[in-house]
């Protein structure tokens, strides 16, 4: 596993870079951001936050299925980026996705902190950013960079419905990881709910 891991960072490294490159950019633009908004923008951010927390907090953890939610959530990236892989343009498009996904982790962030304070924003930041991301960041990387190469062999090679197979076998890899990445931040949400009722 680990020589696989070193192979496929020394073969993929400039991919990797440009794809982490594009996440970075975008969560510094959503830090950066938050301190421009206006007020009313920024109670919106809250408000949206504390109400699906006051949702757990009137009719349970039920009501707010992270793991169902996340899930769906993901597997509309996961189809995007794999559709958008047979376009002409899948490297820029890919690459804009991780912009977005980036400066919507950097958003959220200060927002945590709004909603908590500073004290159990930096806890609510471990469980639900932090945690999570140590699994979800480098699967999405990996994933971003299988849907490249995919999008090339596509163009390269004759035998199509091959390269299909093969590229199946990553998707269930990455889905695997990414459920395992929203599974941890289900869990870290109940400790979450707690701090919030306290």
């Amino acid at each position: 596993m680990r020589e696989y891991l070193l192979n496929y960072i020394s073969k993929n490294s400039k991919v990797i870079k440009i794809i982490l490159m594009c996440l970075l950019i975008g969560l510094i633009i959503g830090l950066t951001l938050t301190y421009f908004l206006n007020q009313e923008v920024k109670n919106e951010l809250t408000n949206s936050i504390k109400s699906t927390l006051d949702l757990s907090k009137d009719k349970g953890f039920e009501s707010i299925n992270i793991l169902k939610n996340g899930i769906m959530t993901n597997l509309l990236v996961i189809l995007i980026i794999y559709f958008l892989s047979i376009t002409l343009i899948a490297p820029i498009c890919i690459c804009i996705i991780s912009l977005i996904k980036g400066f919507s982790i950097g958003l959220y962030i200060p927002t945590l902190f709004l909603v908590f304070g500073f004290g159990k924003g930096i806890l609510v930041l471990l469980l639900l950013v932090i945690l999570p991301n140590i699994i979800f960041i480098p699967s999405y990387v990996y994933m971003c960079v299988n849907a490249i190469n995919f999008h090339y062999k596509l163009l390269e090679e004759k035998n199509k419905l091959t390269i299909i197979f093969k590229e199946s076998y990553n998707l269930v890899i990455v889905l695997s990881l990414i459920i395992l990445s929203i599974l941890i931040e289900q869990l870290a949400s109940f400790g979450v709910i707690s701090l919030y009722l306290k």
